[in-house]
């Protein structure tokens, strides 16, 4: 876990520092607070992408567990919230413009992860552990 929380710090600051901006995916649970805007019930269910730039966050701290404690501007007016984003709650971090997306697996199961299997079946016909097999049938040479 340390490891990955080190990976998403690397990665955060060298496409900020790179790029200007970095988005983030957190998920909503009772440890992350988001100011007094907090989540609303749609960010609830889906998540909330919050946007990382040189200008919109202050006194930005990453925590020795990974936790992050920052002050984000929010709105038209970049209005300021004391935000405290739990480790176990980022989801991913990405850039558009680096076009990189670091996403963390530990959290996700296929299984529990609202139809995503499913849906991944419907599409191809196979289950998810079927797209990992590759046949090799139409690589090797027949015997002639």
């Amino acid at each position: 876990m340390k490891n990955q929380i080190r990976y998403l710090q690397n990665l955060f600051y060298d496409i900020l520092n790179d790029y200007g901006k970095v988005f983030m995916v957190v998920k909503y649970s009772e440890k992350t607070r988001i100011g007094t805007r907090g989540f609303t019930d749609e960010e609830k269910n889906k998540g909330m992408i919050l946007v990382f730039t040189r200008m919109n966050n202050k006194n930005l701290v990453w925590l020795e567990d990974g936790s992050i404690q920052t002050v984000l501007g929010f709105g038209a007016g970049n209005r300021p919230e004391k935000c405290f984003i739990h480790a176990d709650d980022i989801v991913s971090i990405f850039s558009h413009d680096a076009r990189v997306k670091l996403d963390r697996w530990d959290m996700i199961d296929l299984r529990d992860a609202g139809g995503k299997s499913e849906d991944f079946s419907k599409t191809t016909g196979k289950g998810p552990e079927d797209a990992k097999i590759v046949s090799l049938d139409r690589f090797r040479k027949s015997k002639d």
